[in-house]
């Protein structure tokens, strides 16, 4: 019942309702984030004996492998359908959009002029997957299928709000981050962190972030604002 009333709605396409969260959910869901990625872009890979510079596809993997679960447990209570659509139907959703958002990903760094050659291909793939779950999977999680407000948060840069700047700020900042890591790789410095995509990650991983960081502040003020008047 609950497949076929959330298939039904995906088909209508429209925007989401809108819900309130406490402000301490969506504090805890910022930290939780930040965390999660320092944990597996730093302390998790130095635990093994290895960091990015030196062995980025290794840290790129065990980064994924601890970022996936921690941000659809995160988001699953942010779902914005959750009165039709049941929490594993969203998380299984969800999970769709990682691959697909992986592929335009992917897409976009070679068209910029990422290395197109055989030996970089498992690092562009699991880099692409990475950045799938910064900026496509928590939508994902939140909007569902809703393409008007995916339009309206991603191509207009337009959130509402609290959750959606959660969405927005960070995705962005990721995005924005990545774009300015590549700059320094075609630099004749022959710094080993130049090398693909190392910079490219810690710039992505910066900007995220920055960019939560940014949130968690408008979302603070806007969520104890919207949960007064709720009250």
């Amino acid at each position: 019942m609950a497949s076929s009333q959330c298939e039904g709605e995906a088909k209508a396409h429209g925007s989401v309702k809108q819900h309130f969260y406490s402000p301490g959910l969506l504090q805890s869901v910022h930290l939780l984030s930040a965390v999660t990625v320092v944990f597996g872009v730093w302390i998790l890979p130095a635990l093994f004996g290895f960091h990015l510079i030196t062995h980025p596809l290794q840290t790129i993997r065990c980064t994924v492998g601890i970022t996936l679960p921690v941000v659809l447990l995160a988001y699953s209570p942010l779902q914005l359908r959750k009165r039709t659509c049941s929490v594993w139907w969203v998380i299984g959703h969800a999970f769709l959009s990682v691959p697909i958002g992986a592929m335009a990903v992917a897409f976009l760094a070679i068209a910029c002029g990422a290395p197109i050659a055989v030996e970089y291909a498992s690092r562009t793939l699991h880099w692409s997957i990475f950045m799938s779950i910064l900026l496509v999977l928590p939508a994902a999680m939140v909007l569902g299928t809703s393409w008007p407000d995916w339009h309206r948060i991603f191509a207009l840069t337009r959130p509402k709000r609290d959750v959606e700047f959660l969405i927005c700020i960070p995705a962005h900042g990721a995005a924005i981050g990545a774009w300015l890591g590549a700059w320094v790789m075609p630099l004749d410095w022959d710094r080993l962190w130049q090398d693909w995509p190392i910079s490219c990650t810690y710039g992505a991983v910066g900007g995220y972030l920055s960019g939560l960081f940014v949130s968690s502040i408008l979302t603070y003020f806007q969520s104890t604002f919207d949960w007064l008047k709720a009250e």
